[in-house]
């Protein structure tokens, strides 16, 4: 299914979009374009996620994004909970990169070096990445990223992405020990079309690379930005199977790699947290 490039779909709301704001500001517009042709917005919805996947199986192109101002169902990697509460921001992407289904999960560590970068050039906030989905600030979450795809005759046919920011929403108390919004960093409500704009001005270009040239030229940046690097961490895949030794990065492959006592380990499970003790 076919859209023009200016076919948009934009938000007519205080906390998110101003369409006079989009409509004449040619940065917005061209850092937007480049990646998403449509924006579907909603007040609420059950998850992002959910209507990206619905659109990509009716045979949409790339390049759509759906934005929703709050989510009762949204979800991270393992279907884990993301509480979705107005004012932060959450959407999810339709993406087609011709790249081997092998190499999607890469996809998930460039969505988070596209996040530092934001964190760090639009606000001066230093981020870590807790490998391979989430974004730290002050070692708490402050953003999470899954990516869901479908796979035809060996080929990947389409990728969900999604991204869940705290930006000026109110945590509940519960999650206050594990994460922060960008408004308590920065002590100060901030715009989210600036995050928008920002994310898909640096998106575009590491995107586009990165269906040319693969994630190869990322790794270092990656492990500069990798959280608990050199430091104890427990690796655990769900089913028994748990890790235990220091965290020295990614290799090539976008597995960790984590040095046990007896050798070097690499995985991919999906659960890292730091130890409590000494290896």
């Amino acid at each position: 299914m076919k859209f023009s490039p200016v076919d948009y779909a934009f938000i007519r709301s205080n906390e998110f979009y101003s369409e006079y704001e989009v409509r004449t500001n040619p940065k917005v517009q061209f850092g937007i374009a480049i990646i998403c042709r449509v924006i579907r917005y909603y007040k609420e919805l059950e998850s992002t996620q959910i209507v990206v996947k619905e659109l990509a199986k009716k045979g949409f192109d790339e390049g759509i994004v759906v934005i929703a101002e709050k989510q009762t169902g949204g979800y991270g990697c393992g279907k884990k909970k993301w509480v979705s509460n107005v004012g932060g921001l959450w959407f999810s992407m339709l993406l087609k990169p011709v790249v081997h289904p092998n190499e999607i999960s890469k996809l998930t560590l460039l969505l988070g070096i596209t996040l530092g970068r934001v964190f760090k050039k639009r606000y001066g906030i230093n981020s870590e990445i807790k490998w391979p989905n989430d974004i730290l600030v002050l070692e708490k979450k402050i953003a999470g990223i899954i990516t869901e795809m479908s796979v035809k005759d060996g080929e990947t046919s389409w990728v969900a992405a999604g991204i869940g920011v705290n930006i000026n929403n109110e945590l509940p108390e519960y999650l206050k020990n594990i994460s922060i919004s960008l408004r308590d960093v920065l002590r100060r409500k901030t715009h989210i079309l600036g995050f928008v704009s920002a994310f898909f001005d640096e998106f575009r270009y590491l995107y586009f690379d990165f269906k040319k040239s693969g994630f190869e030229g990322f790794l270092e940046e990656y492990n500069d930005k990798i959280a608990y690097k050199n430091r104890n961490i427990i690796v655990d895949n769900g089913y028994h199977d748990v890790i235990t030794g220091i965290n020295l990065g990614i290799d090539g492959s976008g597995r960790l790699i984590v040095k046990t006592k007896n050798k070097l380990e690499k995985t991919m499970s999906r659960t890292v947290k730091l130890a409590e003790n000494k290896i």
